[in-house]
């Protein structure tokens, strides 16, 4: 990766007084009006690739060249605030009180009085422009106060963006995966349909409080008559009491059984360094000149290839099995006998049951399954269903609350 590179470019400033633009750092002096550069002036770059990079011996001979120039060419200037005689100069400085070299600049731990706008050494506890305490002060440093810009450039030197470096980068949110925006709506709408339903479906099909009188009453009684009956089945084993009629070599299941590799093709994504972007921070020094470092950034493309795996192919292989075809007698259902009646008094029917008439007891019947329904009438004509014990308890006249479902079947309501 290409190293960094650093080097110091001159600063430009415009004169508060006349308006003059585009002074240059090394001026203390408006060359148009003749005012005093003072603490309220704001460098600016326009200048800052290496093919203009200056260095310190260099600006501190234009400075004064400067200097002498705007003395002798200009009848009216306003000098700059000088230090008080019993402050710490900034010539004199040591490291962490200042930048202590010939630019005359504002260090990065010099602090800044709220009051006046003057840059105090880390050193001093009093402003050494207005005698404002520190501590009464927001006492901001230098490099708080003029932050680190990062600006990108391109190829023509045109600026194209610009960063504060000492601000936070806003925090990103990923998301797993993108949706098509249109789809949230869409989700959205189905579920409030799916509550809508579901609330529907609740008041619909939950039971509901009533009071009602017994009216009358109805039922009605079912017996399931069998008959064993000779009947053909198979199967992979013969059962008890199974009659033989055949066997016969069937496939009862598969196997995965592998049959041979095969080359599959897969896509494969890598990140590949595709070029350096190079863009540029520059700190302002406060003295008309700027530190600039340029950095280079490795921006990479994403290539995809394709790749083969061996991946194993299986075939489905038949397990046979001996299977029995049969005759076996089974009970199987022939008929139902009901009774019905719309009174309180429910009977069972006769059943009248036929013995074996064939071979192997065929033809024999037996009772199955007996089951009932049972209804009640309210006074207003209405028709519910109730369970067999709470019918049983019911008399004619008498006045209860109920619980009737959506299906019009009642229980006390307790």
């Amino acid at each position: 990766m290409p190293k960094d590179k650093r080097y110091t470019v001159e600063g430009f400033w415009d004169c508060p007084y006349c308006g003059s633009e585009g002074i240059r750092g090394r001026s203390k002096f408006c060359p148009n009006c003749g005012h005093g550069r003072d603490e309220s002036v704001r460098f600016y770059t326009k200048e800052i690739g290496e093919e203009h990079a200056i260095s310190d011996e260099e600006f501190a001979r234009e400075r004064e060249e400067a200097s002498k120039n705007s003395r002798s060419s200009s009848s009216v200037h306003t000098e700059a605030s000088e230090v008080d005689q019993g402050s710490p100069s900034l010539f004199s400085r040591k490291e962490g009180e200042g930048r202590g070299d010939a630019r005359d600049g504002a260090d990065a731990s010099d602090w800044l009085c709220d009051f006046c706008g003057t840059y105090n050494p880390v050193t001093a506890e009093v402003c050494t422009g207005c005698g404002a305490a520190r501590e009464s002060t927001d006492g901001k440093t230098y490099q708080q106060v003029q932050g680190t810009v990062a600006r990108t450039y391109d190829s023509s030197g045109n600026l194209v963006k610009e960063r504060d470096l000492s601000k936070p980068k806003p925090t990103v949110q990923s998301t797993p995966s993108a949706k098509p925006a249109g789809c949230l709506p869409v989700v959205g709408v189905l579920l409030l349909v799916v509550v809508a339903l579901s609330a529907l479906a609740f008041c619909v099909f939950s039971p509901k409080p009533r009071d009602m009188v017994v009216a009358g009453f109805d039922w009605e009684r079912t017996i399931e008559v069998e008959e064993l009956t000779t009947v053909s089945e198979s199967d992979w084993k013969l059962p008890d009491g199974a009659r033989k009629t055949k066997t016969a070599e069937e496939v009862r299941d598969y196997r995965q059984v592998l049959d041979h590799y095969q080359n599959v093709p897969y896509e494969v994504s890598e990140e590949v360094l595709d070029h350096y972007e190079t863009y540029s921070t520059t700190v302002d020094n406060g003295d008309g000149t700027f530190d600039v470092e340029e950095h280079q950034e490795p921006v990479y493309r994403t290539e995809t290839h394709t790749e083969y795996r061996r991946e194993p192919i299986y075939r489905k292989e038949p397990i046979y099995d001996t299977k029995y075809y049969y005759d076996i007698e089974r009970w199987v259902h022939k008929r139902d006998v009901v009774t019905k009646g719309d009174d309180h008094n429910p009977e069972w029917g006769e059943t009248e049951l036929s013995p074996a008439t064939g071979e192997h007891g065929t033809g024999e019947e037996r009772e199955g399954n007996r089951s009932g329904t049972y209804g009640v009438t309210d006074d207003k004509g209405n028709h519910y269903t109730v369970d067999e014990s709470l019918w049983e308890s019911l008399e004619e006249g008498q006045s209860i609350r109920v619980m009737v479902d959506s299906e019009g079947h009642i229980t006390l309501d307790e």
